[in-house]
This record gives C-alpha cells, sequence and structure tokens, in this order.
C-alpha cells in the first residue's frame, strides 16, 4: 500500500448543516452533486485543544443565532 499525502478540510456539524440548508434552496441541477457528495461524505470526531478565549466562541457555534448567520452568510455568496 502507498502513502499519499492529501490536504484534509473539515468542516463543523454547523458549518455542514448550514450548508446543506443553502444548497436546498437552490436550483436541482446545480447542486445535486454537492449535496450528494456532502450527504456521503465520511465523518470523525476529532478532539481539538482550543486556547481559553476560543473555547468559549466554539460553544456558541452550537446555538441556532450562529446557524442562521452561517446560512445568511452562505446565501450572501
Amino acid at each position: 500500500m502507498s502513502k499519499v499525502e492529501r490536504t484534509v478540510y473539515l468542516i463543523s456539524e454547523q458549518q455542514r448543516e448550514a450548508l446543506l440548508g443553502y444548497l436546498q434552496n437552490r436550483p436541482y441541477r446545480e447542486v445535486a452533486a454537492g449535496i450528494q457528495f456532502l450527504v456521503n461524505a465520511p465523518t470523525a470526531s476529532v478532539n481539538v485543544e482550543l486556547p481559553e478565549g476560543e473555547a468559549m466562541e466554539s460553544q456558541a457555534t452550537d446555538s441556532e443565532a450562529t446557524l442562521e448567520a452561517e446560512t445568511r452568510e452562505l446565501a450572501a455568496v
């Protein structure tokens, strides 16, 4: 088996849900492959150490207000 180095991008569950919500409101033909990819993308649980200030911010991302803000942000793109 050969080793291959790849760059992998992780997104939070909230970011994934915001992205799926945005894509689901677009014309099917434009987004079908992207939605299928996100639905079938592999998942992993990752433990990450964050500095104190960032730990508090990450707890705030679990709120509904943050999810709505991310959805609006994606819609603006």
